[in-house]
């Protein structure tokens, strides 16, 4: 329980230094507490929205928050949302696991590339 709440913990800090935290989020969900792979994408799916709440609320109050930028992706995120939830239920659950784990290693290598590349 207390390295649960640990793990939360360092993930929101990650989440909100724009780190990405929640691609670790999903592989601590799916490696450490034998989650599968749908129930863990779901649980990064809330555990974002909780962690987003709590930015935008800081943001709001620094006065960085644009309504029409916000209202744009909110519909674009409601509609997206329930198109490919329904998609999701209609394929082998391998699928989203091996891509999501190929864009894992690509945003690796992409970053890794881009530290090396700032360097010269």
């Amino acid at each position: 329980m207390i390295l649960n709440i640990i793990v939360a913990f360092l993930i929101s800090a990650l989440m909100g230094l724009g780190i990405g935290g929640g691609g670790l989020f999903v592989i601590y969900l799916t490696q450490c507490l034998n989650f599968d792979q749908m129930t863990a994408q779901g649980t990064n799916l809330i555990f974002f929205i909780i962690a987003g709440v709590a930015s935008l609320i800081f943001h709001f109050r620094k006065r960085k928050i644009y309504p029409l930028q916000v209202a744009t992706m909110v519909g674009f995120g409601i509609v997206g949302s329930r198109i490919f939830s329904h998609l999701a239920n209609m394929i082998d659950p391998d699928i989203p696991r091996k891509v999501f784990g190929g864009l894992l290693l690509l945003s690796g290598i992409i970053t890794i590339c881009s530290q090396f590349s700032r360097k010269k």
